[in-house]
């Protein structure tokens, strides 16, 4: 679907995605355990429920995977939806996980459950672009000129796989923090 053929909730969900998106980098990269730190991860939280539960009633084009048979492609809750759900479990699992950080547990839980929920974010971004935005098409087809379907786009490819990347490093930067933190001594452990 071209970006002309956007609804209203489409355009409410992008806006959301937007919002998530700037914030959810800033949090990457930002200082954690701070004021603004809190106020981001407020942002990012409901930028992201918004976001997700718009997802839920938008039903132009998913994917349902049927055993044994060819996939359906159309206007059902498929794919991308459940993608979605679990994404939501994430963000709220990080969320939950965020108030009870002293716990090791919750420590490394937090970092992991929301890179994981940016990695899904940024991944339905660029998927997303490539299916909407037709210069965006036109340069992946020129690239793989004999591509019929996103899957075959090689500069998507390339662009996911940099994702993967890019969130990798996140993840294992992220629980390095914690373990560097957790075993500080100047830590105060309460019994």
């Amino acid at each position: 679907m071209p970006i002309s053929e956007v609804t209203a909730l489409g355009w409410f969900h992008t806006a959301a995605c937007m919002v998530a998106l700037v914030v959810g980098a800033l949090q990457l990269f930002g200082k954690k355990g701070t004021a603004a730190h809190a106020l981001r991860g407020k942002i990012y939280l409901w930028s992201m429920l918004i976001a997700l539960a718009a997802t839920l009633f938008i039903f132009s084009m998913d994917v349902v995977i049927r055993l044994g048979q060819s996939p359906l492609f159309g206007p059902y809750f498929g794919l991308f939806h459940w993608l979605a759900m679990f994404t939501l479990l994430l963000v709220v699992l990080g969320q939950l996980s965020a108030k009870r950080q002293r716990m090791a547990f919750f420590a490394y839980a937090h970092p992991v459950f929301m890179i994981l929920s940016y990695w899904l974010l940024v991944g339905a971004g660029i998927t997303a672009a490539f299916a909407r935005i037709g210069w965006l098409q036109e340069l992946a087809l020129s690239i793989s000129p004999g591509a019929k379907t996103l899957v075959q786009y090689k500069l998507l490819i390339w662009v996911a796989n940099a994702n993967h990347v890019v969130h990798l490093v996140a993840l294992v930067a992220a629980i390095m923090g914690v373990r560097r933190l957790r075993r500080s001594p100047s830590r105060v452990v309460s019994a």
